[in-house]
């Protein structure tokens, strides 16, 4: 039987012009994986154009994750209809760690990219993948 835990991590989300912060401390397991995907869930359909959206992950303090919730994600923003995503990792505790690790993931799900160390420039960047 497989044990359950309790998330490990937090985040909370803003909605701005189709453009979903998430701003995440970490370390995240496979339970804060579930559960913020079943929260940004709500969030796609509630507050954004489903066919016309943006996320600005903002990644704090000991940004690791554990395979299997990278696993999980991975699945899950393969089928997911996200246009692009901007990654700031500058309040990161392993910055370029976190970088190469999400890079590597969002490369293998196909989704449009990029790393930043300004959220504003990043929302600008993602400003233009938006139609």
């Amino acid at each position: 039987m497989k044990a359950e835990f309790i998330p490990h991590g937090k985040c909370s989300y803003t909605v701005d012009d189709n453009i979903i912060t998430i701003d995440a401390t970490g370390p995240w397991n496979l339970e804060f994986f579930q559960q913020m995907h079943r929260e940004l869930s709500e969030i796609i359909l509630r507050d954004v154009d489903f066919h016309n959206f943006a996320i600005l992950l903002v990644l704090r303090g000991d940004s690791f994750a554990t395979q299997d919730g990278l696993n999980y994600h991975l699945n899950l923003v393969k089928r997911g209809p996200t246009k692009a995503l901007a990654l700031n990792s500058e309040l990161s505790n392993a910055a370029q760690i976190t970088q190469s690790t999400f890079k590597k993931v969002y490369d293998q799900a196909h989704l449009i990219n990029q790393n930043f160390d300004s959220t504003e420039a990043a929302k600008s960047w993602l400003r233009t993948k938006l139609t």
